[in-house]
């Protein structure tokens, strides 16, 4: 069991560790910097399960509320309130899910991002994570990596891109469960200041249970969702 978690980090370490993109747009900045945003701002996403190819509807993110050190962003699925996001400048969060877990509050900010980004960057940030419900507290370590330009198409558009990779892990072992590895990747549009594309997924291991990938003695591997979201309309 050991072996087989330790195997698995050190892949996902290697895959972060992979070279860049090689696409170099002709008037790319040397380097991005968090972009000022403004109440009334918003990004529509058609969101799609990467497992199945089934619609899962179009979530959409605007921002409701600026204060000096927040940003509050209210979210909405299929046109009905679901809940509201809190960051720090350039979409570091303050208070929001992880990928297929729960809500949580970051002291420091989550490290979606490490400015100013630019090809080739990474980073290794632990944050405490807090569980506004049960008040438990996590330590969630991310490793992160700007992997490079990309020129992508959404439905919104084409537009050139700086594709971030982070492995996350949530530091939530308990009993026979592993903690959650997340696996995220943002297409980060400076021009749009936000991300035109995302992905997210995750799993854990059960070691009460055997039948995983490398047999019945294996732990079981338990995969969360892997959802892909891509901008269908944002505001200019």
């Amino acid at each position: 069991m050991t072996r087989l978690l330790a195997l698995a980090v050190v892949l996902a370490l290697l895959a972060a560790c992979q070279s860049g993109t090689g696409y170099m747009p002709a008037n790319a900045p040397p380097s991005v910097s968090p972009a000022p945003v403004e109440v009334g701002d918003y990004w529509e996403y058609a969101v799609r399960d990467a497992y199945t190819g089934l619609d899962r509807g179009v979530r959409r993110y605007e921002v409701t509320r600026i204060e000096a050190d927040r940003i509050v962003v209210d979210v909405d699925q299929n046109g009905e309130r679901v809940d509201s996001f809190v960051y720090s400048a350039g979409w570091n969060g303050l208070e929001h899910p992880l990928t297929n877990l729960q809500r949580f509050r970051y002291s420091p900010a989550f490290p979606a991002y490490a400015y100013p980004l630019e090809p080739g960057k990474t980073w290794y940030t632990v944050v405490d994570a807090t569980d506004p419900m049960t008040k438990r507290t996590y330590r969630v370590h991310t490793r992160g990596k700007v992997l490079g330009w990309e020129r992508i198409r959404v439905p919104a558009g084409e537009f050139d891109a700086l594709k971030v990779e982070r492995y996350v892990y949530a530091g939530n072992s308990e009993g026979f469960r592993s903690q959650e590895t997340i696996v995220e990747t943002d297409w980060y549009v400076p021009a749009l200041r936000r991300a035109a594309r995302s992905s997210g997924w995750s799993e854990h291991f059960d070691t009460s249970k055997g039948g995983g990938d490398g047999g019945g003695e294996y732990p079981l591997r338990i995969r969360g969702d892997w959802l892909l979201a891509e901008l269908v309309r944002y505001s200019r």
